[in-house]
């Protein structure tokens, strides 16, 4: 009976670990703008996420130097353990190049809890698992570490690039030691 009286004490503590982890986790909120302004000053066939973001006369610059062996390929020719553990969030849009190469410029946080590191690097993949774009980590999300006390660093914050301008794109993580990757989040373009 002690043990149930317990637990009971106990789950009003977990759950509201719970909702605070959750939270973390989900997109931060897009200005609203109505249906006349929404593509207002994008070329035609601006994903909807880039309405919001700011947009740029450069071209879509190249992806890192690292992650040039990974374009194109599937994430399971690349990376075939994928079971990498870590938590994070894919946020928004946060830049549309304009340029000659126009692509967008993604952003979003990751930790990995094991390595009390952020992750690694990041890579960009469609719906279908084929790799499209890349990024690196280490700017500053100082939210992440208010809402989260168990993230230590302030520097789990990442931006990744693009050409993929519709459907969706998913973020994985690079682990530190390289081999695996882990899932960051979701973004519908």
């Amino acid at each position: 009976m002690a043990v149930l009286a317990s637990a009971a004490r106990a789950a009003p503590a977990a759950l509201a670990l719970l909702v605070l982890a959750a939270a973390c986790d989900k997109p931060k909120p897009r200005p609203a703008r109505s249906p006349e302004t929404l593509n207002q000053g994008l070329p035609a066939g601006a994903p909807p996420s880039a309405a919001s973001a700011p947009t740029s006369p450069d071209s879509l610059p190249a992806p890192p130097d690292w992650a040039r062996d990974y374009i194109g390929k599937t994430l399971s020719q690349a990376f075939p353990d994928q079971n990498g553990q870590c938590v994070g969030n894919t946020d928004d849009v946060n830049l549309y190049y304009r340029g000659a190469a126009q692509g967008l410029r993604i952003e979003g946080w990751g930790w990995v809890p094991a390595a009390k590191a952020p992750v690694a690097r990041v890579l960009l993949a469609d719906e279908g698992g084929r790799i499209v774009g890349a990024g690196e980590t280490g700017k500053a999300r100082p939210d992440v570490t208010a809402a989260r006390k168990d993230i230590t660093s302030p520097t789990t914050g990442w931006q990744a690039v693009t050409a993929q301008g519709s459907g969706g794109v998913n973020a994985f993580g690079l682990m530190p030691d390289g081999k695996q990757l882990c899932r960051l989040g979701h973004l519908k373009l």
